[in-house]
This record gives structure tokens, sequence and C-alpha cells, in this order.
């Protein structure tokens, strides 16, 4: 969660010279926010960015200059991603945040644990992140919630499964270290102990969030990257959730 404070001098008017990214797809524009399907691969926001690669940046450069970031999604993760174009936006999101309002729906293939079904239910966790890796402990961190809502097999392989995630809270790395605590690292996150060689799919599926002007509003992606199979148990239970979690259509109005 950005905090407005740190951001009162929020990013002014860039050259028009400055390089220009293309602009991500834009799953929603309402109320001084910006809603992105962030591709896998790309950083959210980096501290030195002069060529303009990160989303926040390809955001500012192409119409949207006092943009900012209320949360952020890893480098490796893509999905749905919230972007306030003004500084009542940030910290009405920022608000949200903090009072739970945000639905949290993530998609990740893990190496399959021996016992899968241990990993559905409840996950109350304590983080504790050192440099750029986040740690579970037993005691003293920051408490981690979230909830494995379903199993699912992958197309053609034994040894890899998907999950989906409700995520309570955003502690960074929380996904990628919870699932590897459990003996079900992501599949190609080697700094969690996932295999080599193969690309990491962890995407940020679904979303439910108020706005501004006070709509609710329910967003959905693509759950792997294209040209990736998935069961199709696992498209239904999103379909599933979808409607569940579906605000009354007058509040999107």
């Amino acid at each position: 969660m950005t905090d407005p404070e740190s951001n009162a001098n929020m990013a002014s008017e860039r050259p028009s010279e400055l390089p220009t990214q293309p602009m991500p797809d834009i799953l929603l524009e309402r109320a001084k926010t910006l809603v992105i399907d962030k591709p896998a691969g790309v950083s959210s926001q980096m501290r030195v960015d002069n060529e303009g690669v990160s989303i926040i940046e390809r955001v500012r450069r192409n119409g949207f200059p006092r943009a900012e970031l209320p949360h952020r999604l890893d480098r490796m993760t893509g999905g749905v991603l919230v972007v306030a174009t003004d500084l009542h936006a940030l910290r009405f999101h920022n608000e949200s945040i903090r009072d739970g309002l945000w639905t949290k729906i993530y998609v990740a293939r893990v190496t399959r644990p021996l016992y899968c079904h241990k990993l559905l239910g409840k996950k109350r966790l304590y983080m504790r992140r050192k440099g750029r890796k986040a740690h579970v402990v037993k005691s003293g961190g920051k408490v981690a919630r979230m909830e494995v809502l379903a199993l699912a097999d992958v197309p053609g392989s034994v040894d890899q499964i998907d999950v989906v995630i409700d995520l309570g809270t955003g502690r960074y790395h929380q996904i990628r270290a919870g699932l590897a605590s459990m003996k079900a690292p992501l599949v190609g996150d080697i700094t969690y102990g996932g295999v080599e060689g193969v690309q990491p799919i962890l995407t940020h599926v679904m979303m439910r969030f108020p706005l501004p002007d006070g709509s609710w509003h329910l967003l959905r992606t693509p759950a792997v990257p294209d040209g990736v199979e998935v069961d199709a148990e696992l498209v239904s239970f999103l379909d599933e959730l979808q409607g569940e979690l579906a605000p009354p259509a007058k509040s999107s109005d």
C-alpha cells in the first residue's frame, strides 16, 4: 500500500522527448482510476527507469503524468493492477486496502506436494522480509493471511498443479514464500525452490473493489499466458467464483 503523504509531490509532467513504451491493456478507466492487465515479466515500478519500461512509467508517459500505484505486483506476476491517476484516488484506494475492501484472487502453478489436499483452506502465516526474500517464521513476523480455494491438475503434467488463492493480506512475496513453505513452490521460481528452466505462472486473475465514485467492480483476466493450457475444471471454478463475487449490477453502472 502506498502512503499518500510520501507521494504528496506526485509525478509532474514528463517532457515529450522521453522514451514512450506501449501502454498496457486497460480493463477499466473510471473515477481517476485505471485498472491495467499487467503483463508478466514487466516491473510494476522501478527505482531508476529512464527508458520508461515499468508499468507506472508507461502510464505516466501515455497521458497520466500524476499516476501512482496503491499496490504492486511482482515482476513475474501478471493480471489486475490498479493505478490511481490523482492524489484523491490514491488516498481512497489506500483506505480501501487498509479496510480490507479488496478481494484479490490469484492462480499459481506450483510443484505438486505429496499431500495436495493439505494446501486447501485458510492459512495464517508469519512472515519476515530479509533483503529481497521473504521468510515464513514461527513467530515474530508480520501476519499473512490467504486461503487456497481450489486445486486443478495441469494438462500433460503429473508433478504440477494449479492453485486458486484468495489473498487476504499483501505481504512481500507472500504467495511465493507461503506456498514454498508448504512444499509447493511456484514452478520456475528458483528464489523459493522452484524447478529451473520453466516460466513461472502467477496471475492476479480476479479482483473486486470499490471506486471513489461509490461504484463496485469485478474484473478478470486470463488465468495463464496465451498458449498455456489449463484444466477445464479450473476455468469452471473461476467462472462460478466470478458469479459469486459479482457486485449488484447497479453498483457498477
